[in-house]
C-alpha cells in the first residue's frame, strides 16, 4: 500500500496474489476487489488476482453501481464511469509459457475465459487489461503483418507460445499493446529476469483498445518498488488521460462520538446540564408529536456533538507493526536494488549486491522482532479490556485480526432466474423484491373462525395496569434494560447517547411516550427500520440463505420495553414451571438434558420414540 501511495497509483492490477475466494475488502484506505481459489481446494499453486483502488477510484466505483465480477482465479473484472464513456478494468494471471499438453490446456482455457469477458464488454466502452501475461512479443517477419498494427515498435523479445496467444488476442479485439509504443531505456521497459540466464524479459502487459491509444499518455516500469517489496516483478505505470465522473455527497458525515467521554462523570453532567434548558421543548402542547420528537433528536445531536464528539487530534488509527524505522530501511533497501542493476556487469556488481543483501537481511530482522512486539501490545491491550471488563474490546481485535470478517455488500447476487446481478443498484432492487415477498405474504383468512376464538378475559385491575400512561421510574428501568453499543437507527440516536444524557433525556423520554400513549399516535420515525441483510449458510449469492434484521430508532425502545415488561409480568404468572427457552433465567438445558436421557433409554430396551419438531417456515 505504501508503494502505490508514493508511486501515485489509483487503481492497481496485482497478479498472484495467492487470496483464496472472491470479495471485496478495505485495507489501509485501498478498496480491493479480488478473485482467487475457493478456499476449501487450498493448493499451492493459489493463483489470484486483485484490483485495488485509492479513495477517489473507489468513490467513482461506488458511486455508479459498484459493478464488478470474478470470472475466474485468473481474471477479475469492475466497471468505472468517466467522463464520456465507460472504463472497465480487467486484471489476469495468464498461466506460464505451455511446455506440456497439461498446461497447453490452462493457457487455452485462460485465453478463452477472456475472451468471453471481453465480448460482454459494449463496443462504445473503453477497456484496459492489464497483469502478469507471462508471454514475450517482438517482431518476427512471419508475423510481420499481423504484427503490425497490436505491436508498436519498441518490442524486446522474440515471441513464444503464450505470446502468439497475446497477438492473436490484440488482433482479434483490435487492441494494443501500450508497452511497446513508448521508448525507454531497456531497464524500464522489461520487468522480469529469468532466474537461469539472467535475461531481462518484457512479460507484463497493459492492452487497450485502440481507439482510445491517445489516452494513454505513457508506460514504464519502476524498480524501486520492486526492491522495496522484495518481488522479482517491476511495478508498471502507465499515465492515462481520463477524468473520473463522480456525484457530489448528498449526505453529511455522520459524527462519532466518543464512549470514555459518554462514561465520563464530567462529561455526561455537562451534556445534561445543557439539555436541561431545551426540556420546554417536549412539554410544549402547541406542537405535534413528530414536531417534539424532531427537536429532541436535534437538541440531542447538537449538545452531543459539542461535549461526546471524538477531537479531531486524537489518534484513533489501529496500531501498526510497520513503524517509521522500518520503511526507512525498506526505502534505503529500494535505493540500494535500483543501483545494484545499474552495475550489473560492472566491477562494482558484488559490492551493491552485498549492500543490497545486508539491508535486505536488516528489514526481515526489524520486521520480525516489531510483529512479536506488536502481538505483545495487542495481548496487552485485549487483557487489559479484559480486566476492565469490557468483553466488546477484545472481541472487536480478535475478529479483525483473525480477517474472517468480509464484507457482502457489494457481492454479485442472482435474480430469480439465475441470472448473476453485477451492478448494486440492481441488486438493491433484487434484495427489496426479496424482502417484500419475504415479509408481505398474502393469507387467506376465515373472518368466522376468528369469531369462534373465545378471548380470554382479563381482570378489571390488570386491564387497568396495561393502560396506565407511563411513569418515571418504568421509562428509568427500560432505559436501564437497553444493552450498550448496539447500532443506532435512522436518526443515528444510539442507547449510549441517551443513557449519558441522565435525567433530562429520562424526563423527556416519558413526555414523548405518555404523548403517544394519550393519543395513539405513533411517532413517524419509529415506523423507519433500516433492513440489514445476514448471511446465514449455503451459496452467498442466493437471496434465500440471507435472513433480514431491522434497526430501529433507538429512542422507540424505551417504549417498547415498558409494553414488554407489563406483558410479561402477567404472561409469567400464566406459564408452567416447565417452560423455558425465551424467558428471563431459564435455558432450555434441562429439558435437553431430559430428552436425550429419553432417547438413550428407549434405543437401550428397544422401544419406539415418537417426537414432533415443529420449525416455522420463513
Amino acid at each position: 500500500m505504501k508503494q502505490l501511495q508514493k508511486n501515485r497509483i489509483q487503481i492497481a492490477a496485482l497478479s498472484e496474489t495467492c487470496m483464496y475466494d472472491s470479495g471485496v475488502k478495505i485495507i489501509n484506505e485501498f478498496t480491493w476487489i479480488f478473485s482467487g481459489l475457493p478456499s476449501v481446494n487450498k493448493t499451492r499453486n493459489a493463483h489470484g488476482v486483485a484490483i485495488c483502488l485509492d479513495k477517489t477510484a473507489a468513490k467513482v466505483w461506488k458511486d455508479f453501481g459498484s459493478e464488478w465480477e470474478a470470472v475466474s482465479e485468473r481474471i477479475v473484472k469492475i466497471k468505472l464511469k468517466c467522463l464520456f464513456v465507460n472504463l472497465t478494468i480487467i486484471s489476469i494471471y495468464s498461466p506460464v509459457n505451455p511446455t506440456n499438453n497439461k498446461k497447453n490446456d490452462d493457457s487455452q482455457k485462460f485465453y478463452n475465459d477472456l475472451q468471453d469477458v471481453i465480448n460482454r464488454i459494449p463496443t462504445e466502452d473503453m477497456y484496459i487489461i492489464m497483469g502478469d501475461f507471462n508471454a514475450r512479443v517482438g517482431w518476427n517477419n512471419q508475423k510481420q503483418q499481423n504484427l503490425s498494427n497490436s505491436i508498436g515498435p519498441y518490442a524486446v523479445d522474440i515471441t513464444n507460445e503464450n505470446g502468439e496467444k497475446l497477438i492473436d488476442l490484440s488482433t482479434i479485439n483490435n487492441l494494443i499493446i501500450t508497452n511497446t509504443f513508448f521508448k525507454h531505456k531497456l531497464v524500464h521497459q522489461t520487468s522480469w529476469m529469468h532466474p537461469g540466464n539472467k535475461q531481462w524479459h518484457m512479460i507484463d502487459y497493459t492492452l487497450v483498445n485502440k481507439k482510445f491509444r491517445s489516452s494513454i499518455e505513457d508506460c514504464r516500469m519502476y524498480r524501486k518498488a520492486a526492491g522495496a517489496i522484495g518481488t522479482d516483478h517491476h511495478l508498471m505505470r502507465i499515465k492515462i488521460k481520463l477524468h473520473f465522473r463522480s456525484r457530489r455527497k448528498l449526505f453529511q458525515k455522520k459524527v462519532v462520538y466518543d464512549p470514555i467521554k459518554m462514561k465520563n462523570d464530567n462529561a455526561s453532567k455537562q451534556f445534561q446540564k445543557d439539555l436541561i434548558p431545551t426540556l420546554s421543548d417536549a412539554t410544549d402542547k402547541t406542537i405535534s408529536i413528530d414536531e417534539k420528537y424532531d427537536r429532541f433528536v436535534e437538541h440531542m445531536k447538537t449538545n452531543a456533538e459539542k461535549i461526546l464528539k471524538i477531537d479531531e487530534n486524537t489518534n484513533r488509527k489501529r496500531k501498526e507493526w510497520l513503524t517509521d524505522e522500518i520503511l526507512e530501511i525498506v526505502e534505503k533497501k529500494g535505493t540500494a536494488f535500483v543501483n545494484w542493476q545499474n552495475h550489473r556487469g560492472t566491477k562494482l556488481e558484488i559490492e551493491y549486491a552485498n549492500k543490497y543483501k545486508r539491508l535486505r537481511k536488516l528489514a526481515k530482522t526489524k520486521i520480525e522482532k516489531r510483529q512479536e512486539e506488536y502481538w505483545d501490545e495487542i495481548c496487552e491491550e485485549i487483557e487489559s479490556s479484559v480486566k476492565l471488563n469490557d468483553l466488546a474490546n477484545p472481541f472487536n481485535i480478535i475478529r479483525r485480526l483473525s480477517g474472517k470478517r468480509k464484507r457482502m455488500e457489494n457481492m454479485p447476487i442472482k435474480d430469480k432466474h439465475g441470472k448473476l446481478i453485477l451492478n448494486s443498484t440492481d441488486q438493491l432492487e433484487r434484495w427489496r423484491e426479496f424482502f417484500d415477498h419475504l415479509l408481505n405474504v398474502s393469507t387467506a383468512v376465515d373472518l368466522q373462525l376468528i369469531d369462534h376464538i373465545k378471548i380470554k378475559r382479563i381482570k378489571k385491575n390488570e386491564e387497568e395496569r396495561q393502560n396506565m400512561q407511563p411513569t418515571i421510574s418504568e421509562v428509568r428501568k427500560a432505559l436501564n434494560q437497553m444493552k450498550s453499543r448496539k447500532a443506532p437507527g435512522n436518526d443515528e440516536i444510539t442507547a449510549d447517547l441517551l443513557k449519558a444524557g441522565g435525567e433530562p433525556v429520562i424526563k423527556w423520554l416519558h413526555e414523548i411516550s405518555s404523548d403517544v400513549s394519550k393519543q395513539e399516535e405513533m411517532v413517524k420515525e419509529w415506523n423507519l427500520a433500516i433492513l440489514i441483510k445476514l448471511f446465514k449458510k449455503g451459496d452467498k449469492q442466493l437471496c434465500d440463505n440471507y435472513r433480514g434484521i431491522s434497526l430501529l430508532s433507538v429512542s422507540s425502545k424505551p417504549f417498547s420495553r415498558i409494553i414488554l415488561n407489563r406483558i410479561q409480568l402477567l404472561v409469567n404468572r400464566q406459564l408452567l414451571e416447565a417452560q423455558s427457552g425465551f424467558r428471563s433465567n431459564r435455558s432450555t438445558i434441562d429439558q435437553i438434558f431430559i430428552l436425550k436421557l429419553c432417547m438413550e433409554k428407549r434405543r437401550e430396551f428397544n422401544k419406539p420414540l415418537f417426537m414432533c419438531f415443529i420449525d416455522i417456515s420463513k
